[in-house]
């Protein structure tokens, strides 16, 4: 069978079967971020925190074990508006 490929700026959680204590993570798993990405997040924030967006998906293994399937992404934000473009003339 082949192997799998991670795809750019994925990753997956899954339920953290080594939790011995209440203060271990209840899920634990990878996220492959694109080097890209992260240079292009590096140059628009030369200081403090880098703010990434995920999302999750409930998915299945072959198997039937449950995990959380996750995409990467930069931030999305809202375009500045210049107002009703019909309004100009």
């Amino acid at each position: 069978m082949a192997e799998y490929i991670q795809k750019p700026n994925t990753g997956s959680i899954f339920i953290n079967r080594d939790k011995k204590a209440e203060n271990h993570p209840d899920m634990r798993g990878l996220v492959h971020v694109d080097r890209n990405l992260l240079i292009d997040l590096l140059s628009k924030h030369k200081e403090g925190l880098i703010k990434l967006q995920l999302a999750g998906w409930k998915r299945n293994t072959k198997t039937g074990e449950d995990y959380l399937s996750l995409g990467v992404s930069e931030p999305y934000e809202k375009p500045a508006t210049a107002g009703n473009p019909w309004d100009q003339q």
